[in-house]
């Protein structure tokens, strides 16, 4: 008799051993086929021959002997068993569905199958576990055998469903077979209910084992299947309590199987009414107590499980939630997490049933609650949870409109969480607060005007019916009249309160809500006021939303010039967004948005889920968010339609643009169109508004069309070449005279006529023989942009547009200095014996003090017209800067065509170098003084400046600085030469000039003068530097503050001594000054052309600017200097000094702020923090101060000290301050340090060693400085009393 039960003991002990000694081990596959087909051929006649001695231990050597056999052959031999298998179970269908049978004959076959299933099974699943462990320690790459399965031989499969043909197909049929055996009543079968239960037993410890390999449960058909028969168990054979142990097994010990078992329960609970399994599992899962630290898997699984099951069945959750709702306090943060996403899920399913009871609204209710307490969770992964929770939350149907207010603002206060991933997801969850927002009325648009608008007429309405309805009224007694007004006014306060208030939400609109008496009004009245009680409810509501929106505007802001990408590209999709439910101010984000062009294109690809999108870049994003905003066609409009569309978008980007913006917007467009994302015709539209002039046209559009258009050309020269008498009838015509503004433009597109490429910074500053090829200067290109120089109107606009002309006839002229000279001497001419007077007054005022800003002692003598003498000191500023340009191209021309006529890299000239001839120095004044001009198919020209030029590189540099240092400046026959006493002569005495306008240009063009020549840059330098020290105009101040960079990097020897002076303007009192001076720093240190001699504590103190863009700029100017070898730890001692110590000091607290700012840049190298340890310490035993003691002593306790060698450091040096513990300010601070080492070191013994001997020395010296002091002290007072006794 076959006893189960004992067999399968014996299974545990170890392989039962076969009578008979037979085996497939070893044997060739041909016997092993012959043997498996016959017993093939006795199961498939009648499943009961199993009870056969001879065929059971033939079977039995199957299950023993897997491992050694064919891949193929255990295929078929598992395909036999199943087969058999089936066939006995229809026999004991029959034999129970027939009266008269006993059922007890199959019990003995159905155990030997089951006993046969067992081995074979779970001896295939282990094997192949085996082989994975033994293969992940041999290494990959073994092949596999053919006539052996790959289990015994260490196969690269990874699963037994892979290395067997249909293993995972057989194992799917067998829990289809069960199903049906499962549905049978056993208990007839089996004489004892044990007996049953071993049975049983058996199929649902396959199941557990089969759900251990993934390969399993990521397949629906074979998880149904056997999610079925473990239910139909359960239902039919009491396997509660078994089951509710697998569960949660399985959630402690396989990640893999945390929703499968979700599924599992929901399948029970949906269709075989197992809400007990459900219950039982969750009242378990409710009784644990989860670690982080201990248990790392357990928490996770757990919260996988309630997360799905919240996903599948929320209503079998909500039956304990009452017990689940303990895990909100779990030490475990990834389960506080899941119960916060498990709440939000049974939000969305209560608020989904159709009968929403008072029950229910609580039960949403207190939920919120929960969800808006999780806001201030202690771990940042939970309130990034929290935030993903309110994302899907309010996108579902019902949009809590009372408790989205309270949510927005929880939400709006994260935009400053310390964790870059929860500002991310609180950007997310404002971006999807916008698009899901319940204020559809007016075409779901968030205009704040027209809202208030709309409310505004409704209150009218209201008010005129609320005296209507009081006309009609019998008036009450006058003591009551008083009485009803009292009360109606402070109900008008309660209301504006209420509406300020943040919190005001819904309901407390409906109280603030004036009361709205129907008495004596007709039905139809009193509904359509209590119509617009709603309404304006609705308004104020959304008004409401509006300004929450715009509250959060300022950070979304900031978040846009994050250094994370994640965060950078949710603000641009909330900016977008915005746009396009017209949100107020959401513009302003797309402008800043165009300054992220900058951000270099992303190079690092990555596979990881969740982080494709960041990986595309920034730059990227951009340009999808501006194509989806401003050149998508419609569908709903026509070609010509959308070209319109398009165009007054491209045209509106420029209203209102500053600078920076446009420059940014510049590269953008230029970006795509060389991506050909802009069309021709929106080209041509353009034009078409560039040019219109049958009607009189806002010169703001027609400005926007020349502006993109001149965006445009960067990336496609046709659009200037193709059409360009429209911009000389346009721009430089008569609309071009009436708006000097159109004209600057002009004649900036028309710079693009000078080169083949735009000229962006970094590129080369050599020249394609295509991009010298320059125009005659009888074009008549150059008569217009003369006759803009010359315009006579009185416009402060005129000068950007004459900076932009002579930058266009310096461009594209072959000869621009005659057509400069010839502009000078026309301006000149304006200004009637000027140079005679200025002469006079140089003569005059040579040996006198010069009067800078200075009040004069006699009025003024008015010479000329000061709108003339402006208008040329900028003309002849600007022509010596242009002139500069002119000669470094030039110069780059010249060696072009050396290295061209030179094509062998080592040729050398065999003449010897000459001093230029009389004839020469004669040419190289003339060209001097005319300027050079260079003519590519001209030979006599190139022989010209063959002569000029000399022959290397080298002379060549040589000749064009000393055309640039002796001729331009003070050449005989030079032009520039008889400006340069003038605008001395207006420096020197700004007190006699009262014109402003004069004053500054006047600087600014003797600042230029000053960059051709370092004679002349020597010779009034001074000037500069009294101008930058006692001028009142700011716009003085701060241009001379840009003239010194440009002077640094043109002749850096004259500004080495005088290098303090750079530093000055940074406490000017005007913000623009400061900006301005930090600007040109920032630029001078982080190139190079400034070395830092001690003045970084000058910049560190802009980080405490009162003006938040001083303050930021400081910011980032300190992150760019601490890429650049070591800057900020190599001047850390000097910004010490310069912030602690003298008169310029500042106050503790911003001390300590900077300091702390600073200090993050050093907190990552440990040698570094050594060697501060060791500086600091030093300074303490150097020091009498005690402000500076308590400042050096906070400074060492920012140091993380991680390392045993800087607690060594810090211990050594004790005796360099134990004499200062006395003060109870750095006392502490020597007692933070030791409670933050030992943070950083709670696993190394020898550094807990050391901080112990730390901590008793330091209490040590702190009792002996004390006793000292005090010991001090009382000398003193015996001294003072013993000259009180004398006296």
């Amino acid at each position: 008799m076959f006893n189960l039960h004992e067999q399968l003991l014996g299974l545990q002990e170890g392989e039962p051993e076969v009578q008979d000694g037979f085996t497939l081990d070893g044997v060739d596959t041909a016997v092993a086929k012959r043997a498996i087909n016959e017993l093939t051929d006795r199961l498939v006649v009648s499943g009961e021959n199993i009870n056969d001695k001879e065929t059971f231990s033939k079977l039995m050597c199957f299950a023993r002997d897997l491992v050694a056999l064919d891949p193929k052959l255990v295929a078929r031999g598992l395909d036999m068993l199943v087969a058999g298998f089936e066939n006995q179970i229809k026999q004991v269908s029959t034999t129970l569905s027939t009266p008269g049978h006993d059922p007890t004959q199959h019990a003995e076959a159905l155990d030997r199958y089951a006993f046969l299933f067992q081995w074979a099974v779970e001896r295939g699943e282990s094997t192949a576990s085996r082989s994975r462990s033994a293969q992940s320690q041999q290494g990959k790459g073994r092949k596999r055998r053919g006539n052996a399965m790959g289990l015994a031989a260490g196969s690269s499969a990874a699963t037994v469903a892979e290395v067997v043909p249909g293993w995972k197909d057989k194992l799917l049929d067998l829990f289809a077979v069960v199903q049906q055996l499962l549905q049978m009543p056993l208990g007839r079968v089996w004489n004892s209910v044990p007996e049953r239960d071993t049975f049983i037993g058996v199929f649902t410890r396959l199941a557990h084992k089969t759900m251990e390999n993934q390969a399993y449960s990521k397949d629906a058909d074979f998880q149904s299947a056997l999610f079925n028969a473990l239910c139909i168990w359960l239902q039919n054979y009491n396997g509660l309590y078994g089951l509710v142990t697998m569960i949660t097994q399985n959630l402690q010990h396989y990640e893999h199987l945390s929703e499968s078992m979700a599924s599992l329960v929901h399948l029970a609970y949906k269709t075989y009414g197992g809400t007990q399994l459900a219950d039982e599992v969750l009242r378990d899962i409710a009784g644990k107590s989860f670690s982080s630290v201990h248990d790392k898997s357990g928490p996770k699984n757990t919260a996988r499980f309630l997360v799905k099951l919240s996903q599948l069945a929320p209503k079998a959750l909500l039956r304990q939630m009452g017990l689940l709702i303990r895990h909100l306090d779990s030490e475990a943060h990834i389960l506080r997490s899941a119960m916060a996403d498990v709440i939000g899920h049974l939000t969305l399913y209560l608020a989904s049933q159709e009968e929403q009871t008072d029950i229910i609204k609580n039960q949403i209710g207190e939920y919120f609650d929960i969800i808006e307490q999780r806001f201030q969770d202690a771990h940042y992964l939970v309130r990034a949870k929290v935030l993903q929770v309110c994302q899907f939350v309010c996108s579902g149907p019902a949009k809590f409109p009372k408790r989205r207010p309270k949510l927005i603002s929880l939400i709006i206060g994260r935009l400053e969480d310390k964790a870059s991933n929860v500002r991310k997801h609180a950007i997310r969850a404002l971006t999807v607060m916008l698009e899901s927002h319940p204020f559809s009325l007016d075409g779901a648009e968030l205009r704040a005007e027209q809202l208030e608008a709309s409310l505004q007429k409704i209150t009218d309405e209201l008010a005129q019916m609320t005296a209507e309805s009081t006309r009609k009224l019998p008036q009450p007694d006058s003591n009551e009249a008083d009485l009803e007004t009292k009360a109606d006014s402070d109900g008008e306060e309660e209301g504006s309160d209420i509406g300020d208030d943040d919190t005001a939400t819904g309901e407390d609109s409906k109280e603030s809500a004036p009361d709205f008496d129907n008495a004596g009004l007709s039905p139809e009245t009193a509904a359509k006021a209590m119509h617009l009680q709603f309404q304006q409810r609705y308004y104020r509501d959304a008004l409401y939303f509006i300004y929450q929106l715009q509250e959060a505007h300022p950070l979304m802001l900031q978040l846009l010039g994050s250094t994370s990408k994640g965060e950078v590209m949710e603000a641009m999709d909330y900016f977008v967004t915005a746009v396009r439910f017209r949100v107020d101010e959401a513009q302003e984000g797309i402008r800043r948005m165009s300054h992220l062009i900058w951000t270099p294109p992303s190079g690092n690809s990555t596979n990881s889920e969740g982080v494709a999108e960041e990986a595309r870049g920034v730059r990227t994003k951009l340009l999808d968010s501006y194509m989806q905003l401003y050149l998508t066609p419609s569908e709903r409009l026509s070609d010509g339609e959308n070209t319109s569309r398009i165009t007054r978008n491209l045209i509106s980007l420029t209203f209102g643009a500053t600078l920076a913006e446009l420059t940014s917007l510049e590269e953008l467009i230029r970006t795509l169109m060389n991506e050909h994302m802009i069309g021709a015709a929106v080209v041509d539209k353009l034009r078409s508004v560039y040019g219109y002039a049958k009607k009189p046209l806002p010169p703001a559009q027609r400005r926007g069309a020349i502006i993109i258009l001149g965006m445009l050309a960067q990336a496609n020269r046709a659009i200037v070449t193709d059409d360009i008498d429209l911009y000389l009838r346009i721009g430089l015509g008569k609309y071009g005279h009436q708006d000097l503004v159109l004209a600057k433009y002009t004649c900036m597109i028309l710079q693009c006529l000078g080169s083949g490429r735009s000229k962006r910074p970094g590129t080369v500053a050599g020249m394609d023989e295509e991009e010298i090829k320059r125009l005659p200067m009888n074009n008549p290109i150059f008569d217009g942009l003369q006759r803009i120089l010359e315009e006579p109107r009185r416009d402060p606009e005129w000068f950007p547009a004459a900076e932009q002309a002579l930058n266009a006839i310096y461009a594209l002229g072959e000869k621009p200095d005659a057509l400069a000279v010839q502009i000078v001497r026309n301006q000149a001419k304006l200004v009637q014996n000027l140079i005679a007077s200025i002469s006079a007054a140089n003569e005059a005022t040579e040996s006198d003090a010069m009067e800078v800003d200075e009040e004069p002692s006699e009025a003024p003598v008015k010479l000329t017209d000061p709108w003339d003498l402006t208008r040329l000191v900028f003309i002849v500023g600007h022509i010596a800067i242009k002139e500069i340009v002119l000669l470094e191209s030039v110069e780059a021309e010249l060696k072009r065509r050396k290295a061209d006529d030179e094509p062998q890299p080592k040729r050398r000239v065999s003449t010897p170098r000459s001093k230029p001839s009389p004839q020469r120095k004669g040419r190289r004044g003339k060209q001097a003084q005319n300027g050079m001009q260079v003519d590519s198919d001209s030979d006599d020209a190139n022989d010209e400046l063959n002569q000029i030029a000399g022959t290397t590189e080298d002379e060549i540099g040589d000749i064009i600085s000393a055309i640039r240092e002796r001729e331009l400046l003070y050449g005989q026959k030079s032009l520039l030469a008889l400006f340069g006493p003038l605008l001395v002569h207006i420096c020197k005495n700004l007190g006699k000039f009262k014109d402003r306008l004069l004053t500054v240009h006047a600087t600014a063009a003797l600042a230029k003068f000053m960059c051709i020549s370092s004679s002349f840059c020597e010779e009034h330098l001074p000037l500069l530097l009294a101008l930058l020290q006692k001028a009142k105009s700011p716009a003085i101040r701060s241009n001379v503050s840009i003239a010194l960079g440009d002077i640094t990097v043109c002749f850096n020897n004259l500004i080495g001594e005088n290098v303090h002076y750079l530093y000055g303007p940074l406490h000017d009192n005007d913000t623009r000054v400061k900006k301005t001076t930090l600007m040109v720093l920032t630029h001078l240190i982080l190139n190079g052309m400034v070395k830092v001699k001690g003045q970084l504590g000058e910049m560190a103190k802009c980080l405490e600017d009162k003006d938040k863009r001083v303050a930021d700029m400081a910011r980032l100017f300190f992150s760019e200097l601490a890429t650049k070898d070591n800057a900020v730890y190599n001047n850390l001692p000097d910004i010490i000094s310069s912030l602690s110590v003298g008169t310029n000091a500042v106050n503790e607290e911003s001390f300590a702020r900077i300091m702390k700012f600073l200090f993050d840049f050093i907190k990552e190298k440990d040698r570094q923090t050594d060697n501060v340890v060791e500086k600091l310490c030093q300074r303490m035993r150097n020091t009498t101060d005690a402000r500076q003691c308590r400042d050096l002593a906070y400074c060492m306790a920012l140091l993380p000290y991680k390392s045993e060698r800087s607690v060594r450091r810090l211990l050594d040096g004790m005796q360099c301050y134990q004499h200062k513990l006395a003060d109870n300010v750095v006392y502490k601070h020597f007692s933070d340090i030791a409670s933050k080492a030992r943070s950083h070191a709670a696993q190394k013994q020898e550094t807990k060693t050391l901080l112990d001997e730390y901590d008793s020395k330091l209490k040590e010296a702190r009792a002996k400085a004390t006793g000292e002091e005090e010991t001090s002290d009382a000398e003193n007072s015996d001294v003072e009393n013993s000259d009180v006794d004398m006296e």
